[in-house]
Order: structure tokens, then C-alpha cells, then sequence
């Protein structure tokens, strides 16, 4: 190989030039597992809050609106969970993709 060991540009560090059929040394090899997990699901609790901090509505509208949402088949209560059901998954992916000026927080 012609190229010597690896060389330094600034805080990155380029590994030598490798061929097909090169061999390579693997000095260490530890499997780990990561999972990711989504966010958690609001309760109705934490929706109110976030409406709260978006300065979304007003308290004396959240509980209708929490209702409505239920009501109406957007969301499913899953314990203390509210758990989006297929209409409202559609609903806000249609809204988002026609209305997106509408449905934005800064609206």
C-alpha cells in the first residue's frame, strides 16, 4: 500500500486508502445493543401543557377540546395515554399537507 498510516486534518481522522482483497487488523470488536425509543405519548395532562406553553387556546377550552378529540375518533385513550387513531393520523397529515400555513404553531 502506499499510503502510510492514518493522517490527521484538524479533528477529523482519514483512515489509509484500502484495496479489494486488502486484509485489515481489527485490534477490538464489542457488540451493543441501541434502541431508540419515540416520544412518549401525551396524557391529557401533558397536551394541556404543551397548549399551555404554545399559548394555544385557553384553560377554559381545554377540556372541550380533549373531549372532542376523543369524541370524534382523533385519539384513543390507551391508560393515561392519548393514542392517534387512523382518522386522526389522515386528518393531520391532510391538514399539514393542504393548510400547513394554517396549522403551524407561529400561526
Amino acid at each position: 500500500s502506499s499510503s502510510s498510516s492514518s493522517s490527521s486534518r484538524g479533528n477529523e481522522s482519514w483512515l489509509p486508502k484500502l484495496n479489494q482483497g486488502d486484509s485489515i487488523y481489527v485490534a477490538e470488536c464489542s457488540p451493543s445493543r441501541h434502541e431508540t425509543a419515540p416520544p412518549p405519548r401525551f396524557s391529557e395532562g401533558t397536551l394541556v401543557k404543551a397548549l399551555e406553553e404554545r399559548g394555544i387556546g385557553r384553560p377554559s377550552t381545554y377540556a372541550s377540546v380533549l373531549r372532542a378529540l376523543v369524541a370524534r375518533g382523533y385519539v384513543v385513550k390507551n391508560g393515561a395515554q392519548l393514542v392517534p387513531d387512523s382518522r386522526g393520523i389522515l386528518v393531520s397529515a391532510f391538514l399539514a399537507s393542504y393548510f400547513s400555513k394554517y396549522v403551524e404553531y407561529d400561526f
